[in-house]
C-alpha cells in the first residue's frame, strides 16, 4: 500500500486527552493537561488536532478522564465546525470519549483497550495514536506511509534532543500502529499486572518480537511535562525569530480551536512599550507603566500601574495591584508563591489575593 489517500482511509486517529499533568500544579488543578493555554490564544491539544487536520485525517476519537468538561466544550464549540460542514462527509468525526460507566483509565494502554469496539468498528488497517501535549508541526501522513510499506506491527516517531552528550532519540508519543497487533497486544496486557501504558508496556512488548520500525522527525518538537518546560515553550514562542512559529505559517496553519488562524502580534510580544519577550492572551490589560519583562499572561488578567512583573506565570482573571513586583526576590517570592525548580514563580488567583474568573487551585 502506497497511496497516501488509502493509507489516510484505512487510518482511524486516537488522540489520548485524559492525562492530570500532576507536574504541572497548580496549572493543571481545574484541567487537563491538554487544556493548558500556550502561545496566547491556543491550547496544548490545538497543536495535535491542527496537525490530524492539516494531513487530513478526518476520523478522530479523544480520549479524555481527568476534568474533562471543559476540554469537552472546548471541541464542541471551537473544533466541531471543521469536521461537521452541512456538505461534509458523514464518516468525518472527531469525538470525546471519557470512561463509561463509572470506570476509570488505569493507563493509556487501558484507555485504548477500554474503547476497542469504538474505535475498530469501522475495521480500521491502522490506527494512529497521539499525545496531545506537546508543540510541534508534523505531516502525519508521512509516519503513516512508513508504516503501512514496513509491515511492522508499531512505527515509533521520535525527534533529536540536544543532551549533555550531544543528542539523544526521543519518544515523541506519536505511533503508528497496524490494528491487529494492537489489539492482540492490549488484549495480552490486560490480563497482566502491567502499568497499561503504550509507551512503558505496548511498545516494549512489540520490540521484543521484532515487530517495530522508526520515524525521525527533523522539525521543531517541545514536550510539556513540567512547569519549566511549559514555561521554556512558550517563551521560545515570543522570540523575534522563533525555533517554530505558530502563527505565520499558511502552508500549515495551527489553529486555536476559538480563534481560528492568528497573527502573533496578537499574542507574542518580544518588545513592546513596557513589555518584552513575552507572551500575552486574549483580554490582558497592561497599565502603561508597567513592567513585564520574560512573562505568560492568562486570558484576562490585570498587570497594575507602575507593576514589575519578570519570570513568572500569571493565571487567567489575576490582578496584580499597583506597586507589586514580582520575580524580584526570590525569598518573598517563595514565601508567598509555587515557584518552580528553575525559579520561575506563578501566581493563581488563591496566591494573587484578588481574582476575576475561576481560581486554578490551591498555592
Amino acid at each position: 500500500m502506497s497511496d497516501p489517500k488509502t493509507i489516510l482511509g484505512a487510518t482511524l486517529t486516537v488522540v489520548l486527552a485524559g492525562g492530570d499533568g500532576k507536574r504541572l500544579l497548580p496549572l493543571t488543578a481545574d484541567r487537563p493537561k491538554s487544556a493548558l493555554p500556550i502561545g496566547g490564544p491556543f491550547k496544548l491539544i490545538d497543536f495535535t488536532l491542527s496537525n490530524c487536520f492539516n494531513s487530513g485525517l478526518r476520523r478522530l476519537f479523544l480520549l479524555t478522564q481527568y476534568k474533562s468538561e471543559a476540554l469537552h466544550c472546548y471541541i464542541r464549540d471551537g473544533w466541531s465546525a471543521l469536521w461537521y460542514r452541512p456538505d461534509g462527509d458523514p464518516r468525518e468525526y472527531i469525538v470525546c470519549l471519557p470512561p463509561a460507566c463509572g470506570k476509570h483509565y488505569r493507563g493509556t494502554a487501558d484507555a485504548v483497550f477500554q474503547n476497542l469496539q469504538i474505535i475498530t468498528r469501522e475495521g480500521p488497517e491502522f490506527i494512529l495514536v497521539l499525545s496531545s501535549d506537546h508543540v510541534y508541526r508534523m505531516d502525519y501522513t508521512q509516519l503513516l506511509e512508513r508504516h503501512a510499506n514496513s509491515g511492522a506491527a508499531v512505527t515509533v516517531a521520535q525527534v533529536r534532543q540536544p543532551s549533555k552528550r550531544g543528542s539523544r532519540a526521543v519518544n515523541m508519543g506519536v505511533y503508528a500502529f497496524t490494528t491487529r497487533a494492537l489489539v492482540r497486544a492490549l488484549a495480552e496486557d490486560a490480563e497482566q499486572v502491567t502499568n497499561h501504558d503504550l509507551e512503558a508496556d505496548i511498545v516494549p512488548r512489540l520490540i521484543r518480537i521484532g515487530a517495530t520500525s522508526g520515524y525521525c522527525l527533523q522539525l521543531y518538537w517541545r514536550g510539556i511535562r513540567t512547569i519549566d518546560s511549559y514555561y521554556e515553550a512558550n517563551i521560545e514562542l515570543a522570540q523575534a525569530k522563533p525555533p517554530f512559529d505558530p502563527y505565520r505559517d499558511e502552508t500549515w496553519p495551527i489553529r486555536a480551536g476559538d480563534f481560528g488562524v492568528l497573527h502573533p502580534s496578537d499574542f507574542v510580544l518580544p518588545a513592546a512599550k513596557g513589555v518584552s519577550n513575552s507572551v500575552i492572551s486574549p483580554g490582558v490589560s497592561i497599565a502603561d507603566d508597567a513592567e513585564v519583562d520574560s512573562c505568560i499572561v492568562m486570558a484576562g488578567a490585570i498587570i497594575g500601574e507602575r507593576a514589575r512583573v519578570r519570570c513568572a506565570i500569571i493565571e487567567e482573571g489575576v490582578e496584580i495591584l499597583a506597586g507589586s513586583e514580582i520575580g524580584f526576590d526570590r525569598l518573598k517570592d517563595r514565601a508567598r508563591y509555587r515557584m518552580s525548580e528553575n525559579g520561575v514563580v506563578i501566581v493563581t488567583a488563591k496566591s494573587a489575593g484578588i481574582a476575576r474568573g475561576v481560581s486554578s487551585g490551591p498555592v
